[in-house]
């Protein structure tokens, strides 16, 4: 049995000689849950699943900080911690652990936790160390060497630092004794192997909860305003459908980088669109670091509770997730109507698109735009460039464009095109954000970016009909039907040589 070794994501842009550009040369330790027997292929290290808050400190000469995964900063709330690490006999130093606050009987408090960082009111902060990854250099030896020099650096710190443990005996003995302390289970990981990543073991019928937020949970303010003022539709409105429809509309956001559109004013009033996390964000608004932006992730109902109180109407995402974020999970089709395009023309071009892809025996899925148009998505197998998706696409609408010349243009700009429909292929290059399925649009009516099938793409579709009001009730009939962007398996490159060749 081996811990899954984690794939790995684009480097932080982070340079300089502070503790935080050392604290971006590494990253927590990926902790896969399992369930099963005694890892038995090496010797293994079992030690406390704490349930606490994981973290990264590290420290330049006198300068300490304490990041979680994607460097947001609690070195403040945790200033104790800080303060002992600066104690330590090292010029620079990265440790991994978990800050905790114990109870009377040593078992970690969560609640404790957050009302301690929280406030600064309760019991100490103690940070249970597992890992050293760097002393005076980087340590990429086998984890019982790491945890030797460890061993050594931690002999006169403070009550504050703790090394984290291992508790000897057969791991289901082990997990019944921790589950008798009142405890959630434990890490195991390879002693031998310079690999830091690790599997938990469950003790009780709970999972250990790895992920847990400090920040408190979101709620909606100014609930009454108006955001839609020919419909009524509030805030209060806004933050219940994104409830709804949470369950699927976060799949299709989850580990993409978001761009969100706010209007806190209504839509008649558009503000501004929104990369990255702000400074003062809670901790379940995640990100990652590109270029050096924390740019938005939504992984959570919170975070996107959080979002849509910030009278964020609309979500747009990448088409790559982080770890391959050069790698599209779909080519796209976008068709946008030019000011003379009939809703029936539209139809009629969106309908070559898929008579086309027939014949290529290209699959692909279809939603509206929630405005004027229509999005067509092929959904691929990862490994694909952004190159590709972008002459894939040109390909098929320069193929259409020729059946359909009086109907349509590859031009963007609005004086060539004479008012036909513009066939856009460019949303497929690296760093383009399309509007989520699901998504609520910022005009009269409240419509929403909707999935249908081919056999609805029809005259009698009614772009309109899919709202904030009415979208629960398709949803309930039919539900995700864009769920298989999320898991394509298509390969472009043998229908890219026959559009070479037959082009």
């Amino acid at each position: 049995m081996r811990a899954k070794r984690r794939p790995a994501a684009r480097a932080p842009f982070i340079t300089g000689s502070s503790a935080r550009s050392l604290a971006a040369q590494h990253r927590l330790s990926t902790l896969e849950t399992r369930e099963g027997a005694q890892p038995t292929d090496a010797e293994w290290l079992l030690e406390i699943a704490w349930s606490g808050y994981r973290l990264i400190a590290a420290r330049r000469g006198e300068e300490v900080g304490l990041y979680a995964e994607d460097l947001r900063e609690w070195t403040g709330p945790c200033a104790a911690i800080a303060l002992a690490i600066k104690d330590l006999s090292a010029t620079e130093l990265v440790l991994e652990g978990t800050v905790c606050v114990l109870d009377a009987q040593g078992r970690p408090d969560f609640e404790a936790l957050r009302q301690r960082v929280l406030t600064g009111e309760g019991g100490p902060l103690v940070f249970m160390i597992s890992d050293c990854l760097h002393l005076d250099g980087p340590l990429t030896t086998s984890l019982r060497e790491r945890r030797s020099r460890l061993t050594s650096l931690l002999s006169t710190a403070h009550r504050t630092l703790t090394l984290s443990q291992g508790v000897e005996g057969e791991l289901q003995q082990v997990l019944k004794s921790v589950h008798a302390m009142g405890l959630p289970g434990v890490i195991a990981r390879r002693l031998d192997d310079p690999c830091r990543d690790g599997l938990v073991f469950t003790a009780g019928a709970q999972p250990v909860p790895l992920n847990r937020s400090l920040s408190a949970a979101p709620k909606v303010t100014n609930a009454n305003k108006v955001l839609f003022p020919r419909d009524g539709l509030t805030k209060d409105h806004l933050a219940a459908y994104y409830r709804e429809v949470a369950p699927v509309l976060l799949p299709h956001m989850k580990q993409r980088p978001i761009v969100g559109q706010r209007w806190p004013d209504g839509i008649d009033d558009f503000t501004w669109y929104q990369h990255r996390v702000p400074p003062r964000a809670p901790d379940y608004v995640k990100s990652v670091r590109i270029e050096g932006d924390r740019r938005l992730l939504v992984e959570n109902e919170h975070a996107l509770g959080w979002m849509v109180n910030q009278a964020v109407l609309t979500f747009h995402g990448w088409a790559s997730r982080v770890g391959s974020l050069e790698c599209p999970d779909w080519a796209i089709i976008d068709l946008d109507p030019g000011t003379s395009t009939t809703w029936a023309q539209l139809i009629e071009v969106a309908n070559t698109v898929r008579a086309l892809l027939e014949l290529l025996e290209v699959p692909s899925l279809v939603k509206t735009s929630g405005q004027k148009g229509l999005h067509v998505l092929v959904p691929l197998a990862g490994g694909h460039s952004a190159a590709q998706c972008h002459e894939f696409s040109e390909r098929v609408c320069k193929l259409v464009a020729r059946l359909k010349p009086e109907l349509v243009s590859l031009v963007a700009e609005t004086g060539p095109r004479r008012g036909r429909l513009y066939l856009d292929c460019v949303q497929n290059y690296a760093g383009k954000s399309l509007v989520l399925p699901y998504s609520v649009r910022a005009v009269d009516g409240a419509p929403v970016s909707t999935p249908v099938t081919w056999a609805e793409v029809t005259p009698s579709l009614d772009p309109k009909s899919f709202t904030l009001r009415t979208i629960r009730a398709r949803l309930d009939a039919r539900g995700d039907l864009f769920s298989g962007v999320l898991e394509g398996t298509f390969q472009l490159a043998p229908v890219l040589t026959r559009l070479r060749t037959e082009s």
